[in-house]
This record gives C-alpha cells, sequence and structure tokens, in this order.
C-alpha cells in the first residue's frame, strides 16, 4: 500500500522556488507603427484606448497590436471579396468547390481570437483578467436630448 498525502518536493525545486507576485509592469500605450495602413490603423485607434482603460496593456504588447491589427485588417479584406464572389466557385472541369478565400477566412478568425484573448478583447477573457464593467446609470444613456436640455447639461444656458 502507498504512502498518504502529496508527493514530497525535490530539494531543487524548494530552492529554486520564486516568490509569489512577480514584476510589476506599468500600463502603457505603445506606439502605433507607421507601417499601419488604412483598417489596420483604424482598429489601432479603436482598441488601444478601451485597452489601455481597462489596465491591460503594456509596451510588450506592442506585438500582439501589431498582429491583431494586420490581422483584422486581412480579415475585412478576405470577408469583402469572398462576399462579391460567393462561398461556391467552379472548379476544375466546371466542378462546384468551396471557395479558397473562405478556409482563408476561417484561419484569420482563428488568429484573432487567440490574440483577442490575449489583449483581452471578450468578454471571457476580460473575466479571466479580473476587470470590473460598470453598469451605466440611467442619465448617461446615449439617448438624443433636445438642445436646451443638451446646453444645460453645459452649463451654457
Amino acid at each position: 500500500m502507498g504512502e498518504r498525502g502529496p508527493l514530497p518536493t525535490p530539494h531543487a525545486r524548494r530552492r529554486n522556488r520564486r516568490p509569489p507576485g512577480g514584476t510589476r509592469i506599468a500600463v502603457a500605450r505603445p506606439r502605433m507603427p507607421r507601417t499601419l495602413a488604412g483598417e489596420a490603423r483604424a482598429e489601432w485607434k479603436r482598441i488601444v484606448p478601451e485597452i489601455e482603460a481597462m489596465g491591460l496593456l503594456a509596451m510588450l504588447d506592442r506585438g500582439a497590436l501589431i498582429r491583431y491589427c494586420r490581422a483584422w485588417a486581412d480579415w475585412c479584406d478576405v470577408d469583402g471579396k469572398l462576399q462579391a464572389t460567393g462561398l461556391i466557385i467552379k472548379g476544375r472541369r466546371d466542378a462546384l468547390v468551396r471557395s479558397p478565400l473562405f478556409l482563408l477566412r476561417v484561419d484569420l478568425e482563428a488568429t484573432l481570437s487567440d490574440l483577442g484573448k490575449q489583449l483581452g478583447l471578450s468578454p471571457a477573457a476580460r473575466l479571466r483578467q479580473g476587470v470590473k464593467h460598470d453598469v451605466p446609470r440611467p442619465e448617461d444613456d446615449a439617448r438624443p436630448r433636445a438642445i436646451s436640455e443638451y446646453k444645460k447639461a453645459l452649463g451654457i444656458a
């Protein structure tokens, strides 16, 4: 019969154990690369302020952000072409086959999903990273206001 309890930790592993907590990294916005253009640049401008506001962005995340924004731009391009050509195209000898653009889009979606999890761009990823979501107050709603209410809110009238 075996002994009870967990196996003992070897001496070398006990000696090399690091204290919990780790190094703290400052929240900082990385610079947008000049090579980003079009849709990738627009996506960078859209997501970086949001990730920074959540406190999840560091200078080290620049590579993942660049890959995510480029993958997003590629996805938009492939999706547009796929919508123009359709999911099924004529192959050899006029046989109907699935468009290669569809497979490319699926690969890009997997890349976006993986990078989005790393950057906290999905609800599940934000929960795992401990981000608290604020519930908007009723007066913060985005309903249109009359001009007089708007001026009163600004303190003009």
